[in-house]
Formats: structure tokens, C-alpha cells, sequence
């Protein structure tokens, strides 16, 4: 073999070699810090013998407040953070081992950290220095690798890079004591060279459920620069930037155009109202406001958001007679499951909002009027330590993913998108939580129970948005949403807004009139209008686009007066920028509607018009009222029943257009409502329908014509009708 060819072999031998020994990246003098840390750890550094949980007999005499605390977490054992890498074999966490054929090392290092200051006393990772070892070479190692993941930095997302960061920073403030001070200052400026990158990519009010997980990170990372006003700086205005899209702003005075959160209380998805995503927001939220509790600049702003969007879902809470809870979702820009059923709902969140603010105090599902010293958010001594107990012993009998920790190598590392939640509540659980809980159940406060569940009346105003009222045992929600999101388009929000009823309710119906968004955000179709779930003026041309009251995405609407609301009037345009899709379906500007919704002694009454010159062809035109039929998750329930009536005599509804109906009536449970029109009208019932996401629910909408076998636009044209609650 000439010398050419023997060059040319060694060459490819020497790329195929290298391409199979990867190693941790050293562009940065951080990371090369840390890379020699890892280089001195042996792995006699990582072991553990002990992985049961224990019961100590000496923790029965416990005090109140940390039996609660713990129970907290161990009694409601759903979710706990334990991962594989407590079992793993040591040999797994030295760097001839997380180098070589790839990167291999396990995920979540905070939950490792989690454990390890969790001081239960029969917690036998409490403490542990080979646990906080473990868990800094986790966390090390995503810290040098998670700009690898991507292009180039400026493609990582926030919520990629609030997970990731949020993780580190409370690894180390658990285990920094394990890194040398070179170590320890190259860490945090891992950290500083994240946190600079997220300070130029932050959210505004995109997919921003997952990004509120950058507020808690910054609330931890202001705890690993403590001290640094510089950095505490950046961090208080990134946070307010983030939230009301300008650092001088607050909760009252967000622009939620710039920001993510809404006045009204909820972080907008794609600029509009949200319902399930709101709950991850949420918890998100919830645990960057214990983290940061007691810190001025932090309480100018946090405590009130939490106690604006807690106020929000409680109002959006509504009790079903048989148990349980419904609520609205048609103006929700991408989900439909409600408040009542909201994501990220982990069993600590519910206390960690009654921490933060009374307005929570529902969400520890306790009525003072039946409670036996059992309830999801508060029991005796007796009932928590037994809980605890059993919670113990199920642990220990099943280990969670047991097999994982056998391997002969560690995965391959990649980037992990949703770390495990932590139990935020026990590291900053508010000391007297329990005994004031207690107290509160011993004085029956009505606050336990959400506003509708109360006996007291109110009217309330949610920032012009939302109009919510109670009378006796009646009472509803109407949006009025004066802009929608900028993506109210195909492929953007599904939202059905515009101005209408999304709910009546009664004590002995639960809801009956409810507004709920049909399907996933993106495949509300137009060909299905007919099968919308909410209150709507809609209708088709000749050709048959159809054009709706729903998908207006800028009314102008106003309340009267914006506190203690009696009225409220809603203007719109049917024409093109309605929506993207349907732009040309009538002619520009010249077709409005217009709503009034106005509160009585008895009820709600509702004036619904539209206004034209005259000139486009039509060959609908309907007010159509959602009713709903029944929760299809919950079996046995009878369907609401849906009468008309004529004259005096009452008969069944039907899909078959009847003329001169002066009333509706629907049955459901131990209740009814009445639809009483001004006047007799021509009125069909859709056929049944089942929502088709999250929330998968059985309606019939109420249609009410509008077009009286006309083929032109009227020039104007109406119906007038009082929802009230009926005694059965």
C-alpha cells in the first residue's frame, strides 16, 4: 500500500474514532470549569444503600403544622418526584461514563434536590451528599449541553429554557455545598449566560401556559443572586415585562396587547381568554409567588396576580346538584375543557393558592356545613398520620419505574421539556396554614365554598370582559370580550366570543344554557357552524359561507355601569375582518349586529338584532342558544329536556321548525328554565351533537329564524327574550 492510500486509511479510521467519542462541549470558560469538576469525582462519590421510606414512631407526636406540611405531599402521593437516578449505579455519574459513544446521563436533577432537603424523618435521602452529587452531575451537564439541542441559541424557546434553568438554580441552592468555589461561581455564570439568552427571547402571549414556568425560575434564580441588586434588577423588570409588557406596569394597569397577563385575571393564549392552559399558568405562577413571598418588590406584583386569576376560576365555577362542577369554555381561544377541569391541577396547587390568598379558600373542597374531619384539604391528626402510613407503605411496595435502574449505561442525554413538578408547598409552606384553615371550617366562612355555592347575591365585573352575577338561585355569565387575538384565524384561536351568554345557571339545574368551544382551537370549521356550542347570530349567503356573531374578533362593547353592571350592549361587524377565512362572505361593512344583555328582578333579558341594507342573498339566518344535554363522561344522568310552547300547551321540541312558539322550556335535574320571548317566534332544535376535545359533552342548540323565508339580508331584523329560572 503506497504512503497516499495508508494516509488516506488513517484519516478515515481517525474521523470514524472521533465521531464516537463525543464529549462535553468547552466553548465557554464556564463550561470548561465545571467539565474538570466532573473530571475529579470518583464513583465512590454517588453511593446510596438505603431507597424505603420509613414511619418513625416518635413522628406521630409531631406538631399540627408540620404534620400538615408533610401530608400534604405524602398524603396525596399521586405525582412524588423520585426518578431513576437515585437507584441508579454510581459508576453512571463520573465523566468516562457520561462521555464516550454519546452524552449519556439521567434527567431531573431537581428532583433528586427535591428529595434530598425534604427533612421528613423517615426520608432516607434526606441529607444525602452522594444524592446532591448526583444531582449537580445532572445538572451540569444539561447546563453545558441544552445550546447543543438547538440551532443556533436564539431558537430556544422560554418554556424550554424556564424548565431547564428553573432546575438548576434549585439544585444548587440545595446542593451547591458539594462544589468547590471555582465550581460554584461557574455555575451561576452557566446560569447568567442562560438567563441573558431568556432575557432576549421572552414570551408575549404566544403558547404562554408553559412559559409562565420562567416566572418561577426568576423568582429562584433572584435567591442564587442574592445580594447582586444588579441582577435583582433584571430579574423584577424581565418578570413585569413578561406579564404586563412593560416593567411599570402592574395587575391593574397590564397591556395585555405587549404582556401575557389580563386585567380580567387569566394569562391570554394567543391574546385571548383561556380556560385549561390557564391552570399550568397557574401553577406556574402559584409557585413563583411562594418562592418570592416576603420580598417587597415581588409582593408589589405576584400576590395580586394569584389572587386575580384564583378569583377568575372561582367565578367560573358552577355546582352541579348531583356533585361536581361545570363552567363555560366557547370563548376560549384553544381549550375546551373549563376552569372547573384545568390543567396542572397537581394535589399541592389547590393549597398553595389557599396559602396565597383567601379566594382560593374553595379550592380546598371543604364544606364547613358536612365536614367530618375528612376532606381533600384538611383532616384530623388521626386521618393524616394514617394517610401518611399508607401512602409509605405503597411507596415501598411500588417503586416507580423500578426497571430503569438496572441498565448497563445511562440514556443518551437529551433535552427534557417538562421536568417533574415539586412539591413547592412543603419547601415554602406557610407557617399557621393549618390551624387557620381550621379555624375557618370550625366558623363555617362561606368562603370555603366558590361564589355560586354561597348564599350571598353579587355582581361583578371582570375588567369589562366578563359580566358574572348571582341572584337568589339563579345566575350567569355573559362575555363581552372587546378584542380578540391577533391569530383569529384557521390554524389560530377557535374562540367563540363576540358578545353573548356563556352560562345559566340555577341551584336546581346546574348549568343549562353553556358555551363551550366545539373542538381543538384549530379544527373549528365554519362547515360545522350549525354544531357550535354557544349563544350566536349566524347565518349562510346563497352560496353558503356562513358568517357569525361568534367569530368577531374587535366588537365595541360597553358596560353600564362598569362597576355593579345592570346592562350591557355589544356592537359588531359581520363583514371582512371577521375573520380570515370568511372575508368575503357578505358585503364590506354593511351587515352589524348588535346585543343587549340586561339583569331583572327574575332574570336576564337578552335583545339580539341585526342591521343591513339589504343587498346580499341569504339563505339562513338564526339566533341559535346552546343548550346542554349532559356531561358524556358522567353516566346515568338524564338529558335536559326541551319543551315548546304554543298558545298555552306545552309539547316536545323538535328538529322540525314550529311556528308560534312563545316559550321554551328546559328540564334538567330537579329544575328548569324558561325562555320567554317578546313575541311568538318560528324555532327549530339542531340535532344532538357531542363536543369533540378535551370536554366531551352532549348539546342541542336552540334555533331561533331570523329570515322568515326571505332571500335578502333584512335591513333589520330581531329577537327579544328573558332567561330566567323556573320552580318545578
Amino acid at each position: 500500500m503506497n504512503r497516499l492510500a495508508l494516509f488516506l486509511c488513517s484519516v478515515v479510521l481517525s474521523s470514524a474514532t472521533l465521531s464516537f467519542a463525543a464529549t462535553l462541549p468547552q466553548e465557554y470558560p464556564w463550561q470548561r470549569t465545571l467539565r474538570q469538576h466532573l473530571g475529579t469525582l470518583r464513583a465512590n462519590d454517588f453511593v446510596i444503600d438505603q431507597h424505603e421510606l420509613g414511619f418513625p414512631d416518635a413522628y406521630a407526636t409531631t406538631d399540627n403544622d408540620r404534620l400538615y406540611r408533610d401530608w400534604i405531599v405524602l398524603g396525596h402521593m399521586g405525582r412524588e418526584p423520585v426518578t431513576a437516578a437515585f437507584r441508579a449505579e454510581p459508576k453512571h455519574f463520573v465523566l468516562s461514563a457520561i462521555e464516550g459513544d454519546a452524552i449519556r446521563c439521567f434527567p431531573e436533577p431537581a428532583a433528586l434536590a427535591w428529595w434530598i432537603q425534604f427533612d421528613y424523618p423517615g426520608n432516607p435521602y434526606a441529607g444525602s451528599e452522594a444524592g446532591m452529587r448526583r444531582a449537580l452531575v445532572i445538572a451540569i451537564v444539561d447546563m453545558l449541553m441544552l445550546e447543543t439541542a438547538h440551532v443556533e441559541p436564539y431558537t430556544i424557546k422560554p418554556d424550554f429554557m424556564g424548565a431547564n434553568l428553573g432546575t438548576w438554580a434549585y439544585t444548587y441552592q440545595v446542593c451547591k455545598g458539594q462544589l468547590p468555589e471555582p465550581a460554584r461561581a461557574a455555575f451561576r455564570e452557566g446560569m447568567r449566560h442562560y438567563f441573558t439568552l431568556m432575557e432576549r427571547i421572552a414570551p408575549r402571549d404566544g403558547n404562554s401556559n408553559m412559559d409562565m414556568r420562567e416566572l418561577a425560575t426568576l423568582a429562584e434564580l433572584d435567591h442564587v443572586f442574592a445580594g447582586d441588586q444588579a441582577m435583582h434588577r433584571r430579574i423584577i423588570d424581565l418578570a413585569r415585562r413578561i406579564l404586563f409588557g412593560n416593567p411599570d406596569r402592574g395587575p391593574a394597569t397590564s397591556d395585555p396587547r405587549r404582556g401575557t397577563f389580563h386585567p380580567a385575571g387569566y394569562i391570554g393564549e394567543a391574546d385571548g381568554p383561556e380556560t385549561s392552559y390557564n391552570g399550568i399558568s397557574l401553577f406556574h405562577l402559584a409557585e413563583a409567588a411562594m418562592i418570592s413571598r416576603g420580598d417587597p418588590d415581588w409582593d408589589a406584583f405576584m400576590p395580586e396576580v394569584i389572587r386575580r386569576m384564583v378569583r377568575f376560576k372561582a367565578f367560573n365555577t358552577f355546582p352541579e346538584p348531583g356533585g361536581g362542577y361545570e363552567g363555560p369554555s366557547s370563548w376560549s381561544t384553544r381549550t375546551n375543557d373549563p376552569y372547573t377541569r384545568d390543567q396542572r391541577d397537581r394535589p399541592w396547587r389547590p393549597f398553595a393558592e389557599a396559602m396565597l390568598t383567601d379566594e382560593a379558600l374553595f379550592r380546598l373542597q371543604i364544606d364547613p356545613a358536612t365536614y367530618d374531619g375528612k376532606a381533600f384539604g384538611l383532616a384530623s391528626r388521626e386521618v393524616m398520620l394514617e394517610d401518611i402510613r399508607k401512602s409509605i407503605d405503597q411507596f415501598n411496595r411500588k417503586p416507580r419505574r423500578p426497571e430503569k435502574w438496572k441498565a448497563d449505561v445511562a440514556p443518551v442525554w437529551k433535552e427534557f421539556h417538562w421536568p417533574n413538578d415539586l412539591p413547592y408547598t412543603w419547601d415554602y409552606y406557610v407557617k399557621g396554614s393549618y390551624d387557620r384553615f381550621a379555624k375557618l371550617v370550625s366558623n363555617k366562612s362561606p368562603m370555603l365554598l366558590p361564589p355560586f355555592q354561597r348564599e350571598a347575591n353579587f355582581n361583578e365585573s371582570f375588567d369589562e370582559e366578563f359580566w358574572m352575577a348571582k341572584r337568589g338561585e339563579w345566575g350567569f355569565q355573559v362575555e363581552a370580550l372587546p378584542h380578540m387575538s391577533r391569530s383569529y384565524d384557521k390554524g389560530g384561536s377557535g374562540a367563540l366570543a363576540g358578545g353573548s351568554l356563556a352560562t345559566f345557571w340555577t341551584k336546581k339545574t346546574g348549568v343549562v344554557v353553556l358555551g363551550r368551544l366545539p373542538n381543538k382551537w384549530n379544527y373549528v370549521t365554519w362547515d360545522k357552524i350549525e354544531q357550535w356550542p354557544t349563544h350566536h347570530l349566524w347565518g349562510r349567503t346563497k352560496e353558503g359561507k356562513a358568517f357569525s356573531s361568534g367569530r368577531q374578533w374587535h366588537p365595541w362593547t360597553r358596560f353600564e355601569p362598569p362597576t355593579n353592571t345592570r346592562r350591557v350592549h355589544v356592537l359588531g361587524s359581520l363583514g371582512p375582518r371577521q375573520t380570515v377565512e370568511q372575508e368575503d362572505s357578505i358585503e364590506a361593512g354593511h351587515v352589524y349586529y348588535r346585543r343587549e344583555f340586561e339583569m331583572t328582578k327574575d332574570g336576564l333579558k337578552i335583545r339580539s338584532e341585526l342591521l343591513s341594507r339589504g343587498t346580499d342573498e341569504v339563505s339562513e339566518l338564526w339566533e341559535t342558544i346552546p343548550i346542554f344535554l349532559n356531561p358524556t363522561q358522567r353516566a346515568g344522568s338524564p338529558d335536559t329536556t326541551i319543551e315548546f310552547q304554543i298558545n298555552e300547551i306545552w309539547s316536545s321540541a323538535s328538529n322540525k321548525q314550529t311556528a308560534g312558539v312563545r316559550s321554551i322550556r328546559a328540564k334538567r335535574l330537579d329544575g328548569a328554565i324558561l325562555i320567554g320571548f317578546d313575541q311568538p317566534q318560528r324555532i327549530s332544535l339542531s340535532d344532538e351533537f357531542t363536543t369533540a376535545y378535551q370536554k366531551k359533552d352532549k348539546f342541542r342548540n336552540i334555533k331561533i329564524d331570523l329570515l322568515d323565508g326571505q332571500k335578502m339580508m333584512p335591513i333589520k331584523t330581531g329577537v327579544g327574550y328573558v332567561v330566567r329560572a323556573l320552580s318545578r
